[in-house]
């Protein structure tokens, strides 16, 4: 065989590359979509060396898996076939054809080898993949059970976990089942009789109510089984502190179901349908005992359905305490003594206060009908229990009195007639002489710390602000403040020491006493610290931490409870969650020294201590009590710490023993011992203080009024009366005096149907109010305007629709027509005048050759249509342009039609190998060559004839193909288009002859083997390259030997041009040799196929810009064309989600419907907010958001869509070459195209292309500043009566000027809007409008007559979020709409909105009638302006002017009161309202006070995602660049897990893997916590990790570019 010649070099064609495939996996975030189909590597272990080159196809695609290597474990993967480039062979006869199928029925497309790929991912295979992620992890969890075990009992979560839980796992154990004996005997006394029970604390009085409660429930089991009515019982609580303790003891020792009730955690306990349920579904219910009596107050409950009642902490009953209430109002009633409720009352001492103790023991027990029981035999108690060993009497020297120190003096001097520094003061003097100078003076240094000097100075503006309105008094208190605290930075401060000098001896005496108490180093030894005030427990607390002070072993802590702060130096109060983390340290020892103020002496379960330290003396009995009670170690020490000769702190500790004892006696002695002379109390007596206060029952219910309950009843009442939204009814109650005593009037607001109502003449004012409010409940209840329960008949009439299923499912998905064609090409007939578009290219250098602009000719005129890119190899590309020319073109001539019927047919016969029988009426359009370049102007063309190469034309139509004789000349054989008739997939541009090749020589190595079958047997020669026919026909023709050879460039098949991956990999040139008999040489000039080559790309993409255009006519909408068609691109099957990887993706669709998705939701927002507000003034702001989500739900939207077959419009399907061709026409030759396609949408996909339709109307209005064209598509979209305007006049024509807004105005109000406009630049026409855009919902309508903020807040929040995102939009114009949202999510956060507030001064301006509001406002007005001048104070530090400091300074300050961005958003609404609906007052805010924040977009990249979860996914895929690792969860097996508090709650673990690694792991009861926990493992592990180390490691070989932008969701 002779050698074959190499080659010879050429210039360079221009070629192309197929579609790539993307094999790489998805990063796969908790809950977020799955990732991709496995690639080739992963699809079986048996095929571990599969080869990934195969042989090419005309196609061009990348090199994957053969079908052939693959078929028998994977028979679903296309394989190589052969036919014409649709699949087709011109064959020379039937037999011929027959003889071809038979030939390749193994091959189902295309008529070459192809580069094989992938199916498109499938919702199986992912969630294949998932299932065995999930099996591998539980696999892991099965093998590290033991491990997991061991951690599951190490759990520590306290800072994450609710207040619930750290209760329930605080170490509660089963203490039921081992009872000591006098807790048996007191159970037994209090199953026959009603018991108080007095013990000790930490005697296990708990114990004793579950025994009871046991017993109590499982008779009730018995008298069910008879069929009696259900009874409960209820274990009450005088605070929310012990109801969370109470409940988690109750629940870990009773085996019934247990409920925890009480107002702050349950909404909705005043029903008679939840209490019914509670009934059914608890046998026991552990409350407040407020939750109780108003429960029988309203007879949802009677006290007959109650089988028990548990008294906690029962020295609280006296007076109208609710426990004392529920006895004297509901339980005495009851006449029935079977009928009432066994009753246990708990307590360490029945006595609380300074009062005879017989005479307190014997009224509680009148009072709660019981008798009060303790031990037969003290001295079991002291065994068991572990009573203190000693109590021991500390003495210290004599305090000064009236001691101030010299810095106490001089800032007296300063701020001493400050309102504001009263208690500082009355503190410091205190602690001069009880704790020390240096204590008093450090408690300045503490106080005007950096933390609280701006906040200060915002409380004394505030406070002299209430009072004064002048401005100089302000500023100058303001001074003297700021003038204090240079005085305390600048004070010399000395170091502590155990001097007298410094110290008081009382501090100097509990210092020594800790000292020896803590010598020996015991690591188990626990102390309390009792003290009367929080701030004293702080600074002996601060004193122990100071370096000179510090006792080696001594570990402090502070536990107090949150009462006001104004003297504290912490800004921060102690919280329920703050006690009960600190009672933990305390147990676990990290903390062994507690300063507690009595907080710690009732209720929370705090460890058994060794030295208690009454440090500042107890005052009552009970005190003393249930402090010594925490002394239960064994030797443990009780000490009280008294001044020398201070006689009444002797007599204090001899008066509570001495009464102690009499308590002791009392409790110890018979019945007929306690009948005490005079104090024969029972319950008569407490109820004859009371006779004269009426009670009336409901007979129906047995409701019960009362005249304490009637002031609840009437604000109740008032509350539910019809009312303007904004505005909060109060009553009126006005007390005049009157013989006798005082009388009092209530009056109810207008709209009830009682107005007035006077009651009883009391000597008490108190009594008289409450008089009135009976006497009108009585009206009430008499007009039945009370319902049987004392409940109002005015209920809130809440929206029908409130409730409605709005949400559709994004992954609920349906199978719709979607159409191929416009409208545009179902116009045929004879055309008389066709109007022409020029399609030409920006760069045709871009092409590779030389080329001539095509004439698409039209019945109809074509819209301008936008530029779109074409991609022909790496780095070339060009733009289309489609050029409409003005002027139609007149068809006078029929020669004409014929002509371009001709050129037509013949370019799609010769270039894409489809052969149409088709008359020029039926074509749907035509196509005719330019004697124009592509730089030409083809707009300013005025005559279509003049420009159409009707020479090209015309030789087209008299040739079939050009005819030679082989004696042609070597410029014949230049730059012809040759096609082989044989294969319709093999086209060729013939570069011209080559004499030093003859036929039969073999072809040159290099050249791209022809796939057709005959090649492989037949020598390959030129001859038998260029003969594509099949082996039976070969032999039946012969071509001569001696014709020339001709070197070609083999084109590749038609593909994808709009998608630039598909060009990002360019091939090398396919040279060929050819003799040309068994070819056909085209008549269409190369220019022109060059050309028409790149039409079925172009053709795709008008065609889906004006099926675009035919959906937005459909709806009435003028929407700029590519704006159009990029709302209804969707290019993936989850294209709204972001941060993984796009499930079959469609390569050249342009840009999909996502961000105009984002627009268009915020202006539908806008929009029908403004609507409502327009068309539905008096409502409330409920009502508006349900009005407003019947609107903008995607049910509506997805609902409206399908009804208008919008649907079908939807473009989700890139290019596909079987579908571009016309439709109608009759197929003489060529694979047939495809039916018209159908694809599968999600719901919410067609209500997002609704928004995105919006998006894309709002841009086309805004090139001419007009908001109609968006108005006109929410009208469109929403199809509803609340939105039927179309121009944005329309808004401000419906709106009507409610009265309250134009009447006059005051002069507080004019000044007010005189000050804005001088501040903020904008006038109001209405001040009223400007004063209700800061009246807060608690400013009493009665000073004036205006609604609250709550309305205009509603309308402003719209308003800002389309200034804030239409901002973002722009400023970001490639930004996904994940970034967009998570950027604007800070720049409508309550956190800038507050800081924005705070400097806008809108925090002054308020009015509302709250304490806790103010005070809230006083600490946030501080932190900003400390975060603010520290911004400032960094800038200077790096050497920027102060101006230049960093806008992000407000994002670590605390949460604002929520007032203070809601001012922010009424005030956008009431200057929208003010100026007649003028959308640029809004702009203009935004950009004079909003945008300066948001030029540096940068600092908020993390603000949206702060969550260990988020962090991680940024870790892998942006810096580590892997794609293949998931956070995993799975429920922990019990075995071989401690009982006890960790076995309350299921367990779970959650894992970490990378690649099939778990790389970390944590075990936690609560999945949230534990994936946060497993993230921050997993970031220790890898964040100090190189991306080398990384895939060293794991073994990652996941292939991102580095220059590729990764997108990355946020997992919170």
């Amino acid at each position: 065989m002779p050698h074959a010649p190499a080659v010879p070099s050429a210039p360079p064609p221009a070629e192309v590359m197929g579609d790539l495939i993307d094999f790489s996996d998805s990063s796969d975030l908790i809950d977020l979509s799955d990732p991709p189909a496995i690639s080739a590597e992963e699809l079986s272990p048996k095929l571990p060396d599969v080869p990934r080159l195969v042989e090419g196809d005309g196609d061009g695609d990348p090199p994957v898996i053969s079908a052939e290597k693959l078929s028998p474990e994977l028979p679903d993967i296309p394989r190589a076939v052969e036919g014409d480039e649709d699949g087709d062979e011109d064959a020379a006869s039937e037999k011929e054809a027959a003889d071809a199928e038979s030939d390749r029925d193994d091959q189902e497309e295309e008529g070459v080898k192809r580069w094989l790929v992938n199916e498109p991912p499938k919702p199986r295979r992912i969630s294949e993949k998932k299932r065995a992620e999930n099996a591998a992890f539980a696999l892991w969890v099965e093998q590290n059970q033991q491990n997991l075990t061991k951690a599951a009992n190490k759990i520590v979560l306290d800072d994450e976990q609710s207040v619930g839980w750290l209760i329930k796992n605080s170490g509660n154990k089963k203490i039921i089942t081992s009872p000591r004996d006098y807790q048996l005997e007191l159970f037994e006394l209090a199953k026959i009789q009603n018991t108080i029970a007095v013990l000790d604390t930490g005697s296990g009085k708990t114990l004793i109510a579950a025994l009871l409660l046991r017993w109590t429930l499982q008779n009730e089991l018995e008298d069910r089984a008879q069929g009696l009515p259900k009874r409960i019982a209820f274990f009450l609580v005088d605070k929310v502190a012990l109801l969370f303790q109470q409940h988690a003891v109750l629940t870990c020792n009773l085996d019934y179901p247990v409920e925890m009730l009480c107002g702050e955690i349950i909404d909705n306990i005043s029903s008679a349908g939840f209490w019914q349920k509670t009934l059914d579904n608890y046998m026991a219910v552990v409350c407040t005992a407020d939750v109780l009596y108003r429960c029988l107050h309203h007879s949802f409950l009677r006290m007959e359905q109650i089988n028990l009642l548990v008294f906690d902490e029962a020295h609280h009953t006296k007076k109208n305490h609710p426990f004392a209430r529920i006895i004297k109002d509901h339980y005495m009633p009851v006449r029935d003594v079977a009928k009432r409720p066994r009753i246990l009352g708990m307590t360490a001492s029945p006595v609380d206060s300074q009062v005879d103790p017989k005479r307190a023991a014997a009224e509680l027990e009148a009072l709660l009908h019981s008798r009060i029981s303790t031990v037969s035999d003290p001295d079991v108690l002291k065994q068991t229990i572990c009573k203190p060993k000693t109590e021991l009497v500390i003495e210290y020297e004599s305090l000064p009195r009236d001691f101030e120190t010299e810095l106490h003096r001089s800032l007296k001097v300063l701020v001493g007639d400050h309102e504001l520094f009263q208690k500082p003061f009355a503190f410091s003097k205190m602690a001069a002489a009880e704790l020390g100078a240096w204590v008093s003076d450090r408690y300045w240094q503490l106080f005007f710390g950096d933390i609280h000097d701006v906040r200060l100075e915002a409380m004394t503006e505030r406070n002299l602000l209430r009072e004064y309105s002048i401005n100089q008094t302000v500023d100058r208190h303001v001074k003297e403040v700021q003038d204090a605290k240079n005085l305390v930075l600048t004070h010399e401060f000395q170091r502590p020491a155990l001097s007298k000098h410094l110290l008081s001896s009382k501090a100097i005496t509990l210092h020594t006493t800790l000292q020896e108490q803590f010598k020996a180093g015991d690591a188990h030894r626990r102390c309390i610290v009792f003290v009367k005030q929080r701030n004293t427990a702080s600074m002996l607390s601060d004193l122990l931490q100071q370096s000179e002070m510090q006792i080696p072993g001594v570990r402090v802590g502070i536990l107090t409870g949150g009462g006001a702060s104004d003297a504290s130096w912490s800004p921060q109060n102690a919280s329920f969650r703050t006690q009960v983390q600190t009672i933990r340290k305390f147990k676990n020892g990290d903390i062994n020294c507690l300063f507690a103020t009595s907080v710690a002496e009732e209720g929370l379960d705090i460890p058994d201590c060794n030295v208690i330290i009454r440090f500042d003396l107890y005052d009552t009995l009970i005190q003393y009590i249930q402090s010594r009670g925490r002394a239960r170690q064994a030797d443990s020490q009780y000490i009280h710490m008294i001044e020398k000769y201070n006689t009444m702190h002797r007599k204090k500790i001899y008066q509570n023993k001495a009464n102690e004892l009499v308590i002791r006696q009392f409790c110890a002695a018979m019945p007929e011992d306690r009948k005490l002379t005079g104090n024969n109390f029972d319950m008569e007596y407490f109820l004859r203080k009371e006779q004269n206060q009426r009670q009336y029952i409901i007979p129906e219910t047995g409701a019960k009024l009362s005249y304490k309950q009637s002031l609840t009843c009437i604000s109740t009442f008032v509350s539910s009366l019809p009312h303007p939204p904004g505005t909060a009814l109060y009553p009126e109650y006005v007390i005049t005096s009157a013989l006798g005593g005082f009388q009092c009037e209530v009056m109810l607001p207008p709209a009830s149907p009682i107005r007035s109502a006077i009651g009883n003449v009391y000597a008490s004012k108190a009594v008289a109010k409450c008089s009135a409010a009976f006497e009108m409940c009585l009206a009430l209840i008499r007009g039945k305007y009370l319902d049987g329960h004392l409940r109002p008949i005015f209920t809130k009439q809440l929206p029908a629709m409130r409730n409605a299923r709005l949400a559709i499912s994004s992954k609920k998905r349906a199978e719709y027509e979607m159409r191929i064609k416009p409208e545009i090409w179902s116009a045929l007939g004879n055309p008389v005048e066709l109007f022409a578009m020029a399609l030409t290219l920006a760069d045709p250098e871009a092409l590779g050759r030389a080329s001539t602009p095509l004439l698409l000719l039209t019945r109809q005129p074509m819209p301008p249509l936008p530029m779109f890119p074409l991609f022909f190899g790496s780095n070339r590309q060009s733009n289309v342009c489609c050029t409409p020319i003005p002027e139609p073109f007149k068809l006078k001539d029929d020669k004409l039609v014929q002509a371009l019927t001709s050129f037509t047919l013949k370019i799609f016969a010769d270039i894409f190998s489809k052969e149409y029988e088709a008359s020029a009426a039926e074509l749907p359009y035509y196509l005719a060559p330019t004697l124009k370049g592509h730089a030409f102007d083809f707009s300013s063309a005025t005559d279509v004839n003049s420009i159409v190469d009707w020479t090209a034309m015309e030789f087209v139509q008299a040739n079939e193909r050009i005819k030679y004789d082989f004696n042609e000349p070597d410029e014949f054989f230049q730059n012809k288009y040759v096609a082989d008739p044989w294969d319709g997939s093999r086209k060729f541009f013939a570069l011209g002859r080559r004499h030093d090749f003859k036929p039969t020589d073999l072809v040159p190595e290099g050249v791209v083997a022809p796939a057709h079958k005959a090649w492989k047997m037949a020598t390959h020669s030129i001859m038998n390259y260029s003969n594509s026919l099949w082996s039976k026909s070969r032999f039946r023709i012969a071509f001569r030997e001696d014709q020339p050879v001709v070197e070609a460039e083999l084109l590749p098949i038609r593909r994808n041009l709009l998608d630039r991956a598909s060009a990002d990999h360019d091939p090398a040139a396919n040279r060929c040799f050819l003799v040309l008999e068994p070819l056909r040489i085209s008549p269409i000039p190369v220019d022109v196929v060059a050309m028409a080559y790149n039409f079925p790309a172009i053709i795709h993409r008008i065609d889906s810009n004006l099926v675009a255009l035919d959906a937005c006519r459909m709806l009435g909408l003028r929407i700029r064309p590519d704006l159009a068609l990029e709302a209804f691109t969707k290019d993936s099957d989850n294209t709204d989600e972001h941060g993984v990887g796009k499930i079959n993706f469609q390569g050249g669709m342009g840009k999909n419907y996502e961000r105009l998705e984002f627009l268009g939701d915020t202006f539908l927002k806008m929009a029908t907010t403004i609507s409502i507000f327009t068309l539905i003034p008096d409502t409330s702001e409920y009502v508006y958001h349900v009005k407003r989500m019947l609107l903008v739900c995607n049910k509506n939207l997805f609902n409206n869509a399908l009804e208008a077959n919008l649907e079908q419009y939807i473009r989700s399907m890139s290019f596909n070459r079987r579908l571009w061709y016309p439709e109608g026409l009759t197929l003489k030759k060529g694979k047939r195209t495809e039916n018209r396609p159908r694809h599968i949408l999600g719901d919410k996909t067609i209500a997002d292309v609704c928004e995105a339709l919006i998006g894309a109307a709002y841009l086309t209005g805004m090139e001419t500043d007009s908001f109609d064209p968006a108005i006109q598509a929410v009208t469109a979209v929403v199809k509803d009566k609340h939105h039927a305007m179309l121009t944005w006049n329309d808004y401000y024509e419906a709106y009507k000027k409610p009265e309250w807004q134009t009447m006059p105005e005051t002069s507080t109000q004019v000044d007010m809007a005189r000050r804005f406009h001088q501040r903020l630049g904008y006038a109001f026409r209405y001040p009223r409008l400007l004063r209700s855009a800061f009246q807060h919902p608690t400013y009493p309508q009665v000073y004036e007559k205006l609604p609250s903020y709550q309305r205009l807040e509603w309308l402003g929040d719209a308003l800002l979020d389309m200034a804030c995102v239409d901002f973002l939009f722009h400023r970001f114009p490639d930004a996904d709409p994940q970034w967009l949202t998570e950027h604007k999510t800070a720049m409508v956060s309550n956190q800038f909105l507050g800081c924005l507030s705070v400097m806008l001064q809108f925090n002054k301006a308020m009015m509302f009638s709250s304490l806790a509001i103010q005070k809230e406002l006083a600490d946030y007005v501080a932190e900003i302006n400390e975060a603010l001048q520290a911004a400032k104070e960094e800038a200077v530090g790096a050497g920027k002017p102060e101006s230049e400091y960093l806008r992000n300074f407000w994002v670590e300050c605390l949460r604002p009161p929520k007032c203070l961005p809601d001012v922010v958003e009424a005030y956008i609404g009431a200057i929208f309202v003010d100026s007649h609906y003028d959308y640029s007052t809004v702009q203009s805010f935004f950009r004079e006070h909003v945008q300066p924040f948001f030029e540096d977009m940068s600092l908020y990249d993390t603000y949206a995602n702060k969550h260990p979860v988020t962090f991680l996914a940024n870790l892998m895929q942006t810096r580590l660049h892997c794609m293949n690792w998931r956070v995993l969860v799975k429920e922990l097996e019990r075995d071989g897990i401690d009982e006890g508090a960790a076995a309350a709650e299921p367990l779970v673990v959650c894992g970490f893997c990378v690649h099939g690694q778990t790389i970390a792991y944590t075990v936690g009861v609560s999945s949230r916590y534990a994936k946060t926990s497993v993230a921050e493992k997993a970031m220790a592990i890898l964040e100090n990790m190189t991306r080398e180390e990384f895939r060293r490691t794991y073994g990652c070989q996941c292939v991102v570019n580095d220059d590729e932008e990764i997108e990355v969701g946020s997992a919170v």
